[in-house]
């Protein structure tokens, strides 16, 4: 059990790769605080079974990552259990394909709260417990279409474009 006793947040847990994550996690021993925009009766269903079977803390965090307000109540329900936070993975994305010209900026911006902005403020505050306890990992993810510049995609691959620099930023201050 790789990760057993460890406590990781991981964002985007409801479905896709987010999903696998969560498994991946507790199946290796992790409590994890599983952070999705709605917590549904599916989800609650899925951690419970999960939790049980792996024998792990599996607590479900609801917030939306392109409501602010949101983010900080959820980021303060993780901070007010007072424990370590080992591992924080940036999963949650989303993306909007239509041509530049047709990409309206507010699409933009929401692509951007979500897939950037939100994730460095819940980082800046995961890495808070982190510098206090003196360890933690942070785990970032993008997309090839933040190199690649594939068509369709200006919004999210500028995100997704931010999010490698940040995180190579991060990797040298942190």
């Amino acid at each position: 059990m790789l990760l057993k006793g460890k406590t990781a947040v991981l964002t985007g847990c409801n479905r896709g790769i987010g999903k696998s994550l969560l498994e991946v996690f507790v199946k290796n021993g992790a409590n994890v605080w599983a952070c999705v925009r709605f917590i549904n009766e599916d989800f609650k269903n899925y951690t419970a079974k999960a939790a049980e079977k792996y024998n792990v803390t599996i607590t479900p965090v609801s917030f939306d990552l392109t409501n602010e307000i949101q983010v900080k109540e959820g980021i303060k329900t993780i901070r007010s259990a007072k424990q370590p936070v080992d591992i924080l993975v940036n999963n949650a994305g989303v993306i909007f394909t239509a041509l530049f010209q047709m990409t309206p900026v507010n699409k933009m911006k929401e692509v951007f709260e979500t897939n950037y902005f939100s994730q460095m403020l819940l980082t800046q505050s995961i890495v808070k417990i982190m510098t206090r306890q003196n360890s933690g990992v942070i785990v970032n993810l993008s997309s090839s279409a933040a190199l690649e510049g594939n068509e369709g995609r200006v919004a999210y691959a500028a995100a997704k474009a931010a999010m490698i620099a940040s995180t190579k930023v991060m990797a040298r201050e942190l």
